[in-house]
């Protein structure tokens, strides 16, 4: 049985951009689907996302809690968003920041991404298995190694690094069997639950808007039943066809429950009176114009401008001096906090992330080793992190792969 120094159990991010970062050694990357970079490939829309322009303080702010943005602090300062950029751009990839500051592929191509990650590995001597699905990993007490078994072959190696992702969007691989893998080697799993989620709305009237969405929507969430708002948040919202999406949505989505009402503004809006008040006045101030001219002037899309006139039963036709007080109210009511009622959130096979995983407090935030097994280490989504939607848990899972590489390596 050949020994190697490294195998790595996963080719997502995390697994290829630390084969892409270790060289001088022995490594064996072993992939269960029939290719490498699966979940990769369709980030960001099949454009990959893969950083943004925050800083270090700033960039830890974005994840789920205190715990996880202290655990992956080390990772962060050892290869901040900055490094990445310079990684990927002096390995021959341009990238481009939007205004926004998420970074992408200045080609807008995510196999761009995996092809240069699988490029370096190859220079850097991995060898590479797909459809090798590993299902058993042994500590070998005696010989101080690690026995790793997959459906039709055995490897030995001194160091291994779980890097197989979380359980969102498993038909690329990330289907929650590396929680197995690390409990074999006495690890706690924190219960994984889908995370950066699109939710369904009852009675949902825009599918024919799927697609299309608003810049810098105000929206405020609350619990069924209860008057007091327990959350609101300013972001991009995207209709679906049945529900809502979009950053606003997905970074929020934790909180969200069954039954929940949210109140999106139609229009951008950072403060939700003072967007009355302009509204107000013009309309006051145009009477003779018409309201689906008007309202598409304020940048409304165009059939959503047409639904509110329906559902208030006015017509494209209608001029603002048509508008009785009571209509004008209602309409202004709807572009500022148009109400949508959560019927549910979409599973891990819709999610984009998992919280959830092994636990952070049996892993060295040092070194991403294994408290409780020398040699085993772990990148990426495997762990208890989970960050906001626009680059973070790509910077996080080539973070975290960059520093194992870095150590694995002296």
């Amino acid at each position: 049985m050949v020994m190697y120094d490294v195998i790595i159990i996963g080719g997502g991010a995390a697994g290829l951009f630390l084969a892409a970062n270790t060289s001088g050694k022995r490594v064996l990357l072993l992939e269960g689907t029939s290719r490498v970079g699966k979940k990769v490939l369709i980030t960001g829309g099949g454009m990959c996302n893969l950083t943004n322009n925050k800083e270090p303080s700033s960039f830890l702010k974005h994840f789920g809690n205190s715990d996880q943005s202290n655990f992956l602090k080390p990772a962060i300062l050892n290869f901040p968003t900055q490094k990445t950029r310079l990684w990927f751009e002096s390995h021959g990839l341009p990238l481009t920041e939007r205004e926004d500051g998420k970074v992408f592929p200045s080609c807008l191509q995510a196999r761009a991404v995996v092809d240069l990650l699988e490029h370096e590995a190859s220079r850097n001597r991995v060898e590479v298995r797909t459809n090798a699905k590993v299902i058993e990993v042994q500590k070998d007490d005696t010989s101080n190694c690690y026995l790793i078994g997959t459906e039709h072959e055995q490897f030995q190696a001194r160091t291994v690094v779980l890097t197989t992702g979380g359980m969102s969007y498993p038909t690329t691989g990330s289907d929650g069997s590396g929680y197995a893998l690390a409990k074999m080697l006495g690890h706690s799993i924190v219960s994984p639950s889908p995370a950066l989620v699109a939710v369904s709305v009852t009675d949902y009237a825009f599918t024919s808007l799927a697609g299309n969405s608003i810049r810098d929507s105000l929206v405020e969430f609350f619990h069924k039943d209860e008057a007091k708002r327990y959350n609101q948040a300013t972001g991009d919202l995207l209709f679906t066809h049945d529900g809502l999406s979009g950053p606003v949505i997905l970074n929020n989505s934790g909180t969200i429950r069954k039954g929940d009402q949210i109140r999106a503004s139609l229009l951008p809006c950072s403060n939700k009176e003072e967007q009355r008040k302009v509204l107000t006045e013009l309309i006051s101030n145009n009477p003779k114009r018409q309201l689906y001219t008007l309202l598409k002037g304020e940048g409304l899309i165009a059939h959503l401008a047409e639904q509110l006139l329906h559902s208030l039963a006015l017509t494209k036709e209608d001029t603002c001096a048509n508008l009785s007080k009571e209509k004008r109210k209602d309409l202004i009511k709807l572009l500022t906090a148009y109400p949508f009622t959560v019927s549910g959130k979409k599973g891990f096979n819709a999610a984009m992330v998992t919280s959830g995983g092994v636990a952070l407090d049996e892993v060295d935030r040092k070194t991403m080793e294994s408290k409780l097994q020398k040699g085993l280490f772990f990148c990426g989504e495997v762990l208890d992190i989970d960050g906001e939607s626009g680059g973070y848990n790509l910077q996080a899972a080539f973070s975290t792969a960059r520093l194992v590489a870095d150590i694995i390596q002296r």
